[in-house]
């Protein structure tokens, strides 16, 4: 799946189909971690393979309403790279996902009418330099699209 084309994406965009393929396009991406959240005004929905320490630890300590990158997600479509700066009002929050091996990445906002939703990609290693980002960018920001608009249909 490396380097696959909008053409070459299965023609099923179905959202059970996308989420069974999604670790293999992110892997191919470099990324090993990825989230897809989804809130519209009577639900919020996640799914990630996020490692389970710390989706447990960001639940028992109510990260939710702390966290910057949520915040971002609610108000903003642009993509937000994960760094120190961006976790400076929640130092504990950005201490804890690099503990987990959250890392390096970004999170890919996305918004219709009353909806919005995310993409996350992370790793444990390799910053992301800027070359890299404009590489992949159109891509993740693409899947994200896809992801949301697949969950649309299913509302």
């Amino acid at each position: 799946m490396k380097n696959l084309t909008g053409a070459q994406w299965p023609s099923r965009v179905d959202l059970p189909h996308l989420l069974d393929n999604l670790p293999l396009f992110i892997n191919s991406l470099g990324f090993h971690f990825w989230a897809f959240t989804f809130i519209s005004p009577n639900r919020r929905e996640s799914t990630s393979n996020f490692p389970t320490r710390w989706l447990e630890h960001y639940k028992q300590h109510g990260y939710a309403a702390l966290d910057p990158v949520v915040v971002h997600c609610q108000t903003s479509s642009l993509p937000l790279m994960w760094d120190a700066t961006i976790f400076s009002s929640a130092p504990e929050i950005w201490a804890q996902a690099q503990a987990c091996g959250l890392r390096h990445g970004w999170v890919q906002p996305t918004h219709s009418q009353h909806t919005h939703s995310s993409l996350s990609v992370l790793r444990s290693n390799d910053s992301i330099s800027s070359n890299e980002y404009y590489e992949k960018a159109a891509q993740v920001m693409w899947l994200g699209e896809l992801l949301h608009r697949a969950r649309l249909q299913q509302c």
